[in-house]
Formats: C-alpha cells, sequence, structure tokens
C-alpha cells in the first residue's frame, strides 16, 4: 500500500474554509487538525467561480476540477491528492497505477499557510499543483521525515521500479511554493521535489530552502530521467545540491542558486540549455564530470547569459580530446558574467580557463563544424552578433518573459469562458460563443478565463489584439467537421490576430486538438505584429491519443493500412511572414503516437502534415518540441532573427510505412515544402521526415537541438548505438542561396545517419560525433561570413 496512506498532514493555514466534504472520510491514523493564520493575500484563481468539467469524465458532472484544500480539509485534501481509494472519484491515475488519462484533470491548489508533512505529497497524471503567488504556501517535512521527494512525480513503487515511464509523464506543473528543508537534520538525505518527467510539464516560481551545515546531504531537485520539460523562476539555498538532474533534454531558465556544496550536479543528459543562472556562494558551481574522461555520462550542456559569483569553480568537466565517447562532455558558453570565481572551467588535468572577475563572451569543447568539419576545439569559438530585437531592453542578454498569472488583477478582471456562453462539454459547437466572449473581452479589457473543458468549435477561433487567456489545467479546443477535413484548403482553428494585425496578446496553459478526420487543419496560425511580450506559454497541440479525438486504439490501430479517417491534422503551428515578435515558451507540438487513455498507452498510427513553420521575424522559441509530423517538425522558411532552445523533435514511429516521399499530404509548394524526391536523391536509406529544416532564412540561433528518430516502422533496433543501418538518412537539411548566419550550438541526433546535409551535400555524419547514446557536435555555422 501507498505510504501516503499513513502520511499526516497539518495545516497551519487558515481553518475558516467550507466542511470536509460529507462523503470523504479520513483514514485511520491521519490527522485532520488545522490551525488559524493570518488571512490570504487575495488571488484570483482561489477566489473565482469554478465551474470546469472534465468532459469525457464517466462522471462529469460530478467530477472535481479544481480542489483547494481549505475545501477538503488539510489531510483530507491530501489524501484526495494522492490516494484514489480514498477519494470519491477513484479513477485518477497515481503512480501505483502505471497509467495515464485525460479524463481526470485536476488543479490542486494551496493557499497561503505553512503544511507539515511527515511522508511525500505523491503527484498524479495531468494534475497542476498550484499555490497563491501573492503569499506563498510553505511546505515543511518535519525532522522524521521519510520518502525521496516532499513532491514526488514519479513515486518508486515495490518492484524497485518508477510507478510511470517517465518519458511518458505528460501534462503537469508546480507553482508557487515554497518547500522548507531546514527541519531535517542536515546530515539526513532529503529532496525537495523528485521530477522524472516528460513534455508539457513544468516547474515555475517555486523557492526551496535546504540545510547549509558542514556535511549536509540535502539536494533541492533530483531527475534521475525522463524526456523533456521546462523549469523556470527557481530560488534554492543551501545543500550539498542544488539540483541533482538527469534527463533526455530540458530547458531551465532563470534558476537561482546560492549556499550548496554543488549548486547543479548534471548526473546525465543527451542536451540541455540553461538560461539565466544566478549562482552564489557555492564551491562548485557547476559538475558535468559524471564517469570521467572514459565513461563520460553527460552528453551536451548549453549555458548562456548567466552569472556566477564567488564560487570556487565554475564548470568541472570531464572533457578531454581523447575522451570517450568522442562527443561526450559538449559545453557551449555564452555570455557569462564571472565575479570572484577564480577557476572558469577545471578538467580532470586541472584549471583549462581561468576565471576571475570577467565576462566569458563565448566558449566550449567538442567539435565543431564551420561549415566543415570535424574539427575538435577547447576554447574561444565565434558567437553570432545577436539582433537588437531579440534582446531584453538596455542589455546583451536575450529578452525573456515568464508565464503570466495575473496575481496583481482582482478576479472582476476575469470572464469565464462558460458564463460567456460555452459549454465546453465536447459536444456543443462552441465556435459563436468563445469567438464572442474573446471579441469582448478585448475591447474591455478583460482576461478570458477558460474553465477546464472540451470545446468543440467547427469553425476558426479568432484571437484578436489585446486578449489575455488563460486556461484551467489544459481546456482543450477541439476542431471537428468538415470546415478542417480538406487538406488542398486548409483552415486555421486557432487564429491569433489577421493579416495586418498589431498589439498584444498573452495566452496560456491550454491545448488545441483535432477530432476524427482533420486534414485541413492548421491548429494555430500567428499572424499577429505583435507587441514585445506577446506569446504562448504552456500552449500545446495534441492530435489524436485521448477520449474525444475518435483518434484512438479502435480507430487508428498501428495493424491498420494508412487512412483517411487518421489524417488529423495538415500543420501544428503556422509562425506566418506578418508575424514579429512571437514568444513561445515550454510549447509542445504533438502527433500522439500512443492513446494516454488506453491502460497500456498503446501505439496508434495518426498522420499529420507539418509540425511548425515559422516564415516571421524576430521570434523567441524556449523549451519546444514538435514530434511525429509526416513532412517536417520544424521548418524555418524565409525567417529571420530567430533564436531557439532547447529544441526536440521525434520522427513518426509508422516511417518508412510511408515515408516522406509517399506520405498522405501532397507537397504544397506555396508554403515550400520540402521536395524529398531531390532531398533524398542520394540517400541510401530510409527518407523520413526531416526534424529541423531551414530554407532561405537568416539570422537564425539554435541553443541546442535533439533531434531524434527512434523507430523504423515501429521497431526500435535502427536506433541502437551500436547499428549502423540507421532509421533515416538524414535529419536537417540546410537550404538556400539566401541562407546565412546560421548557428547551431550542441546538436544531438538519435537514429540518423547524416546529421547535417546543405543543399544536398552531406556536412556531418553520425559515426564522426558518437555520444553517450546519440551523436553530438558542438558548434555549427553556415555562411556566417567569418
Amino acid at each position: 500500500m501507498c505510504r501516503s496512506l499513513f502520511t499526516s498532514f497539518l495545516l497551519l493555514a487558515s481553518a475558516s474554509a467550507a466542511a470536509v466534504r460529507s462523503n470523504w472520510t479520513a483514514p485511520a491514523g491521519v490527522s485532520t487538525k488545522g490551525a488559524a493564520a493570518a488571512a490570504d493575500s487575495s488571488f484570483w484563481l482561489e477566489d473565482i467561480k469554478h465551474q470546469g468539467i472534465a468532459a469525457f469524465n464517466p462522471d462529469p458532472s460530478s467530477y472535481v476540477v479544481f480542489r483547494n484544500v481549505k475545501d477538503y480539509g488539510a489531510t483530507g485534501m491530501y489524501t484526495l491528492l494522492l490516494s484514489s481509494t480514498y477519494t470519491p472519484d477513484g479513477s485518477r491515475k497515481g503512480p501505483d497505477s502505471g497509467e495515464s488519462s485525460t479524463v481526470t484533470p485536476a488543479i490542486v491548489y494551496f493557499p497561503a499557510g505553512t503544511y507539515v508533512v511527515s511522508a511525500p505529497i505523491i503527484d498524479y497524471y495531468y494534475t497542476q499543483i498550484i499555490g497563491n503567488p501573492n503569499d506563498l504556501p510553505v511546505i515543511k517535512p518535519v525532522s522524521s521525515f521519510t520518502g525521496l521527494g516532499v513532491i514526488d512525480g514519479d513515486e518508486y513503487q515495490s518492484d524497485g521500479n518508477q510507478g510511470w515511464t517517465s518519458t511518458n509523464v505528460f501534462y503537469r506543473q508546480i507553482r508557487n511554493l515554497i518547500i522548507d528543508l531546514t527541519d531535517i537534520p542536515g546530515t539526513t538525505a532529503a529532496t525537495g521535489i523528485h521530477w522524472p518527467t516528460g513534455q508539457a510539464t513544468s516547474i515555475q516560481n517555486v523557492e526551496i530552502r535546504q540545510s547549509a551545515d558542514a556535511g549536509t546531504q540535502h539536494q533541492g531537485i533530483f531527475i534521475e530521467n525522463g524526456s523533456g520539460g521546462w523549469l523556470t523562476d527557481v530560488t534554492i539555498t543551501g545543500g550539498l545540491y542544488g539540483a541533482n538532474i538527469g534527463n533526455q533534454q530540458y530547458t531551465m531558465r532563470n534558476l537561482t542558486i546560492s549556499n550548496a556544496v554543488t549548486a547543479i550536479s548534471q548526473i546525465w543528459n543527451w542536451g540541455w540549455t540553461y538560461q539565466g543562472l544566478q549562482i552564489s556562494n557555492c564551491t562548485t558551481a557547476f559538475s558535468m564530470n559524471a564517469g570521467g574522461t572514459g565513461d563520460q555520462a553527460v552528453g551536451s550542456v548549453n549555458i548562456i547569459d548567466s552569472t556566477i559569483s564567488d564560487c570556487s569553480v565554475f564548470v568541472t568537466t570531464a572533457w578531454t580530446t581523447n575522451g570517450s565517447p568522442a562527443s561526450g562532455g559538449t559545453l557551449m558558453l555564452e555570455n557569462i558574467n564571472l565575479s570572484n570565481t577564480p577557476v572558469a572551467v577545471n578538467s580532470t588535468s586541472g584549471t583549462v580557463l581561468e576565471g576571475g572577475t570577467t565576462t566569458i563572451a563565448s566558449w566550449g569543447e567538442g567539435h565543431k563544424y564551420t561549415p566543415s568539419g570535424p574539427n575538435t576545439f577547447q576554447g574561444t569559438f565565434s558567437a553570432p552578433t545577436r539582433a537588437s530585437g531579440l534582446l531584453a531592453s538596455g542589455t546583451s542578454a536575450y529578452y525573456t518573459k515568464s508565464k503570466p498569472q495575473y496575481e496583481a488583477s482582482p478576479t472582476s478582471s476575469f470572464v469565464s469562458i462558460r458564463d460567456a456562453g460555452a459549454k465546453g462539454d465536447g459536444s456543443t459547437d462552441d465556435t459563436s460563443a468563445i469567438n464572442s466572449a474573446l471579441s469582448s473581452a478585448a475591447s474591455s479589457g478583460s482576461i478570458v478565463f477558460f474553465d477546464q473543458g472540451t470545446y468543440k468549435v467547427t469553425n476558426t477561433i479568432y484571437i484578436p489584439p489585446g486578449s489575455r487567456i488563460v486556461g484551467e489545467t489544459y481546456p482543450v479546443i477541439l476542431a471537428s467537421g468538415d470546415t478542417f477535413s480538406d487538406k488542398t484548403s486548409p483552415v486555421a482553428v486557432v487564429q491569433v490576430g489577421k493579416s495586418g494585425d498589431s498589439g498584444s496578446v498573452e495566452w496560456s496553459d491550454m491545448i488545441v486538438s483535432t477530432e476524427g478526420s482533420a486534414a485541413g487543419a492548421i491548429l494555430i496560425e500567428w499572424n499577429l505584429n505583435a507587441d514585445s511580450g506577446s506569446g504562448m506559454w504552456d500552449v500545446h497541440t495534441r492530435i489524436g491519443g485521448f477520449d474525444g479525438s475518435n483518434l484512438q486504439v479502435a480507430q487508428c490501430p498501428t495493424s491498420a493500412a494508412e487512412s483517411s479517417n487518421c489524417e488529423a491534422g495538415y500543420m501544428s503551428m503556422h509562425i506566418t511572414s506578418d508575424a514579429r515578435n512571437a514568444y513561445l515558451e515550454n510549447v509542445w507540438l504533438w502527433t500522439a503516437d500512443h492513446d494516454l487513455d488506453d491502460n497500456n498507452n498503446t501505439q496508434i498510427s495518426v498522420y499529420t502534415g507539418r509540425g511548425l513553420l515559422i516564415e516571421g521575424q524576430n521570434a523567441w522559441l524556449y523549451g519546444t518540441a514538435v514530434e511525429h509530423h509526416s513532412l517536417y517538425q520544424y521548418q524555418f522558411s524565409g525567417a529571420k532573427d530567430i533564436v531557439a532552445g532547447f529544441i526536440q523533435t521525434e520522427t513518426p514511429y509508422y516511417q518508412p510505412n510511408p515515408d516522406a516521399k509517399s506520405s498522405p499530404y501532397p507537397t504544397n509548394s506555396t508554403i515550400n515544402d520540402p521536395d524529398y524526391s531531390t532531398i533524398c536523391a542520394a540517400a541510401s536509406g530510409n527518407c523520413d521526415s526531416l526534424g529541423l529544416r531551414v530554407l532561405n532564412s537568416q539570422g537564425i540561433t539554435i541553443v541546442g537541438a535533439g533531434l531524434y528518430s527512434f523507430f523504423d516502422s515501429y521497431s526500435t533496433t535502427c536506433s541502437d548505438q551500436d547499428q549502423t543501418t540507421k532509421c533515416q538518412s538524414l535529419i536537417f537539411s540546410v537550404e538556400g542561396d539566401s541562407t546565412s548566419n546560421l548557428y547551431v550550438y550542441s546538436l544531438t541526433t538519435v537514429g540518423t545517419t547524416d546529421m547535417i546535409v546543405t543543399d544536398g551535400t552531406v556536412v556531418a555524419s553520425y559515426s564522426d560525433n558518437v555520444d553517450t547514446f546519440g551523436s553530438t557536435l558542438a558548434y555549427f555555422t553556415y555562411n556566417t561570413g567569418s
């Protein structure tokens, strides 16, 4: 039985909440006591009327989406979060089930107060754990606390394995909390957050306090595996480790760590991008020497726009010119401010780069292609001249903006989409109600709150300039009907601005999807000539693989031949040539490879055309991923001045059956689709979907990329590292006479023979750049004039 059933949970917060639900009874041994505290600072999410519905839940009328701990009593809420055994809605999926579900979404809300726990808070699937940002709640483990993490994102089970396969844990958040470990003796191992996870997940605005005593064994964040994720605005003090972490690929921004022995210990990875680190008073700021020179575990690391002060060493690395694997330990540094840090980079042989109080404009180690190679280097490199429009005002750092939470806005500023007439029940046509509400709110300056639900639409939803939109634990806009069926005449599902529109849009915490055959659907079309600060945060596309999609195991099994019934999207997102200043943060554009509501996560074959097409200018893509589209994942075509990283792709699992040349989506020359008959003319292997294509574009900088091809008609043998016959021939193509000033840091490919092809010529091959699992090169430039 899950140890959470024996947890005591004492709420030292307001005890004036509503009575505990009458149909919940505390299990024996669980305390329900609470103590009063000062009144909470107001936060709209706590006060707004909650009427979200899980449209495809077996009992949507009684299922509770928003769960305020005060409404259940402290212990009651804790048990509701942790254990399906003791909840009125026992269908929620915990790690003991090993299953996923899209029909049991929940926000678990912590008002201001101090919550004392003696065992881990076990996270459930599709759950957002959110505190009050105006008065951060404190979760405080007792001195005798036992468990891996105060919040455990994937609890280990009795068989010694994690409950979920961490690479398949999606759609979850932790926001606005303080985790205080300081009552646990420093010599006792303790972890703030255990977070092995996958795409569409995030940690934001969290503080972790740890013992800084000599011999401390505390660690703030522990990640041992997973595939993707986003972390921002996190502060950690004390501990043996601020963050002790490993994952296939990840993006972290605005991570502040002080007074730790080692601020960041990189256990392993394929690729990782850090932006805006603030590390101070640590012995080692960043350790990436796991495995040593002969068996390096870290694939690649990018650190940009960061400040390191009062540390003995900035980076400890195991990289050498004759290390193993050949490309292991790749490191790229750009725009790093050091203060009173005597050693910038230390290796097995001693100091590699002196520190002090200085700025590291650029420095790296690994294999470089400029554009030919490989050339092994350790030292400075030519960094791109950053376009002024991409910079934060008055600085040399790239512009960033955290997801708006509207914490200063009163509840009266918000308009519920359900109050405005939309149903969100997955069957009613909500097109008119949504468009009317968005238009009215933009005119009045109101913020639109999409209550949890599935909002069926049969025509385009237009988001006008001036819009601010926030969802309740990923409500879905579901495109349905004949309007979206014609792949020769595609139609936008959601249109952000029209051609010629200018102004501001903020959009967060939602999903756009399709129902059944929708071969003409462009899920998101961004036309807006936007003001700086406009963007999408935690907005995702999900095509197939969920209840209500009619694109599941029953309709689209892998055993069936390709069918028009499973052609479900023309393009996931299009940033058009009209667009300026689009900002994307933690955005996952996913064609489902498996059924999230099948107990076995059974694979499916859903066919979509294109991933993300970018034709606009001045854009930021932070922590984005695009997967399983038949023609390409990312295409920059006529684009200018873009910074992106970490970006991640996967080739469709069904390819090459059919391959990219035989895609069910015909090539459209008006949007410069790849001509695979030409691109693959000299290829000796499979001609599958490109992960990344750069065509006639200028000023593209990619700070970390993972382009993966794991399957050949659902077989993974081709992606084994020792296989010489790979899953596909090429995955990254650079084309066009006008392509210039292209910079790529830390490119990792898996399952592809050729890593980079420029105008049909192979530039980089996997065998020259073998890394921990795939192949990695540190630095690639094209037509930079240097």
